[in-house]
């Protein structure tokens, strides 16, 4: 084997887990993993830390969906509400009823806000009686409403009662005021006179106040469109004029009347959404709009206020987004000035959500100006005081900082690219300390008084499990164990992880699954599972990607062999590595055509059956693999492909991409359609016909094509299905078509 091919295995596992014999051990079907759930470890539903740190709230469906407290201290716990509580507390029956979850904590940890979606009610803890032997667990009679009230006064009670929504309801930090969205303006309902009022006019379909457009709650991951002033004295908020974005239209084919809704969905090039921040007193009055300069063709993707409430910070990020800049807006006069700037003439840069404000008006902020991603602190004017980590890794979120010691907290890939671990290291400079030690990935949310963590924990062999720990990592207790009932009489393995060199000599990271009763004198055909677009990560050491993949063991148990890898572009080798696919992003699918021949030098794989498949991004690169690399790939199958880079949202791809007028060479070869004449048959694709993420008709135009030259391929539409295609029935059908498919094709 020559060097350039060489494989070097890093981690080896066990191939079976249990202490069951394999005699008895049972194979996994469909069913058992999208109806019955066997390999879905509990979870902590709705886990909130109460305000003051001392206790947390979550929804137990073991217990009804009931909302549970739980003391950090004592570990008792508490049933506040459920569902049948709430249903009696009612007038009368056909009186509206709020539902669990959909809570939120006010600041004095006394109250919660529950929100049903069209209405609001408070539940007030100083009122709720536990019973004459305090909070416990044993679970009260489900519709005792009588524990709602003490003394005539009721701890439940309704603050709306109208047929319009209260849409992403704030509580003020003075805990005095909610702030929403309603009928299409922002509202303030002032909690002591129990009034309304409206701040903003001229909201409407188009005029978006508060809340945002889809593509930027797709891309940009955020959902309220406004935020309060740290002295509850303002409100920034967003607004977006829509009117110049294209309309896309959704179809429903079931009805004998097909009926449409459209969507407003900037594809690659076209018009976006214009942007303004506005600040408004809360107690009404005239709005302050930012001065963010003369460009207009930009994105706001983020907002912070600072904590002397005087002062907005705002992420602005041009349209190619290769540029961001941090800018401080006075609100009294709206004048901007920008403080730093992050760019990247090579690649992109991402709007940040690893930054805070100290009081001292300092602030730490994150960057990849060393390559790697890493946190850094700054002086007020933007001035870099030091670096706060370095090496060669990542920082991949940063979960708080303590005031009171000078903690600076965050998740990182030092240990591995394949791990995730918290870590702390003081503001003030010094060493970092890890505090997880388990390896796997580990994911945090550290209380509000940075007094202890949740650690959601898993790898390959060990299902997800919730763990309550103290800031320096030591064990308070086990919340949720992850035990799975029957898991050692499963047919589960876990992966190798694997490293090898390109030709071009870049080291990937890889994964790969055998069967239990693997016999290395068989050649057996191989399963590759994909995604492959810019920034993400296929290979982790988490239950998801490996005795968790439920539908890849079932592969596993018909002798089929399951790969994965991160070819470049991809996150965990820096800034560099991800560049490799700026401007053209199906540079990535060499990685995976070369990974294929590299699987076919291997004694014990069958060189003619190799096979690929993956979802959304995973079902471009697949599509990519079956024209562009078509005669590598016996099979695949495509699921919600994006099947030319025109066809998606103008964020994500020009992210990557630029503007298709600038770039057309670059989006010619990274999509499916450019390649068509290479394909030489084996494709499946599969969609729903309401998807609003990846639209339907990029299969239909691939499918058209694909007619058209006179080539064969197999279609699976699902009607009124969106990109995930959600329900039990759905999920069932698809992987039991896709088991048949491969199994056939292979």
């Amino acid at each position: 084997m020559t060097t350039r091919t060489a494989v070097r295995i890093l981690l080896a596992v066990a191939l079976a887990v249990g202490n069951a014999p394999a005699g008895e051990r049972r194979p996994l079907t469909v069913e058992d993993v999208f109806e019955t759930g066997v390999l879905r470890p509990q979870s902590l539903d709705d886990f909130q830390w109460r305000p003051d740190g001392r206790a947390f709230s979550f929804s137990d469906p073991d217990r009804g969906g009931s909302l549970i407290l739980q003391d950090i201290a004592s570990g008792v716990e508490t049933v506040l509400l459920d569902s049948a509580t709430l249903a009696g507390s009612g007038r009368s029956r056909s009186e509206k009823r709020f539902r669990l979850p959909g809570t939120a904590w006010f600041p004095d940890s006394r109250r919660i806000l529950l929100n049903s979606g069209t209405d609001l009610a408070i539940f007030d803890l100083t009122v709720f009686d536990p019973g004459p032997d305090g909070p416990r667990d044993a679970g009260w009679p489900a519709a005792d409403s009588s524990r709602l009230s003490v003394s005539g006064r009721m701890a439940l009670s309704r603050l709306t009662d109208d047929p319009e929504e209260e849409r992403d309801a704030t509580v003020s930090p003075d805990g005095r005021a909610i702030a929403y969205v309603k009928r299409g303006n922002l509202c303030v309902l002032d909690l002591g006179t129990r009034r309304e009022k409206r701040l903003t006019r001229g909201g409407n379909e188009d005029i978006l106040i508060g809340r945002f457009d889809w593509v930027y709650e797709e891309e940009f991951s955020i959902r309220t469109g406004f935020a309060w002033s740290p002295d509850s004295k303002h409100i920034a908020y967003w607004e977006l004029d829509t009117s110049r974005e294209p309309r896309f239209p959704l179809t429903d084919f079931i009805p004998v009347r097909n009926e449409v809704e459209w969507i407003r969905y900037p594809k690659a090039g076209d018009p976006n959404a214009g942007v303004r921040i506005g600040v408004v007193p809360a107690k009404g009055g005239r709005t302050v709009w930012a001065d963010l300069g003369p460009e207009q063709d930009i994105y706001i993707p983020r907002v912070h206020w600072l904590p002397d409430g005087r002062t907005l910070a705002i992420q602005r990020l041009n349209r190619r987004q290769n540029r961001l800049d941090l800018m401080f807006m006075d609100i009294r006069r709206g004048k901007a000035k920008t403080v730093l700037t992050e760019s990247d003439p090579c690649g992109w840069v991402d709007c940040n959500d690893m930054v805070r404000f100290l009081q001292d008006g300092r602030f730490i902020w994150a960057s990849e100006r060393s390559d790697r991603m890493h946190l850094y602190l700054f002086a007020p004017d933007g001035s870099l005081i030091r670096p706060l980590t370095s090496g060669d890794w990542d920082v991949t979120a940063l979960a708080g900082v303590s005031d009171t010691d000078g903690w600076v907290y965050y998740e990182s890939t030092e240990k591995s690219v394949r791990e995730r671990h918290l870590y702390r290291v003081p503001l003030d400079g010094g060493r970092p300390e890890r505090l997880t030690e388990e390896p796997g990935t580990h994911r945090v949310d550290l209380s509000p008084d940075r007094g202890a963590f949740l650690d959601s924990f898993s790898n390959v062999r060990t299902p997800t499990r919730a763990v309550l720990r103290r800031t320096d990592g030591s064990e308070i207790r086990v919340l949720r164990s992850g035990a799975l009932p029957g898991l050692d009489t499963l047919e589960l393995v876990a992966p190798e992880f694997l490293t090898f060199r390109t030709r071009d000599g870049l080291e990937l990271n890889a994964m790969l699954f055998k069967p239990a009763d693997f016999d290395s004198t068989r050649r057996y055909p191989v399963l590759v599972q994909t995604y492959g677009g810019p920034a993400s990560q296929t290979v982790s050491d988490s239950w998801r990607n490996g005795m968790g993949d439920g539908w890849g063991q079932i592969m596993l148990q018909h002798g089929v062999l399951v790969f994965g890898v991160d070819n470049r572009g991809t996150f965990g080798h820096g800034n560099r590595f991800m560049n490799l696919v700026n401007g053209n992003m199906g540079l990535g699918v060499l990685d995976q055509i070369e990974a294929a021949n590299w699987l076919r030098s291997l004694s014990f794989v069958d060189s003619n059956r190799i096979g690929i498949w993956g979802w959304s991004g995973g079902g471009w690169m697949t599509c990519l693999a079956m024209t562009r690399g078509a005669g590598v790939f016996r099979a695949g199958a495509a699921v919600a492909p994006v099947t030319d880079l025109r066809n998606y949202d103008t964020i994500w791809t020009e992210r990557y991409m630029g503007l298709p007028a600038d770039n057309p060479a670059g989006y010619d070869e990274s999509s499916p359609m450019h390649w068509i004449d290479r394909y030489r048959g084996g494709l499946l694709l599969v969609h729903g016909t309401s998807d609003d993420n990846v639209h339907c008709s990029n299969t239909l135009q691939l499918a058209h094509a694909l007619q058209n030259s006179r080539r064969p391929f197999s279609l699976m539409l699902y009607p009124r299905k969106e990109h995930g295609l959600s329900g039990k029935d759905t999920r069932v059908h698809l992987y039991n078509g896709l088991t048949d498919f491969f199994l056939r094709s292979l």
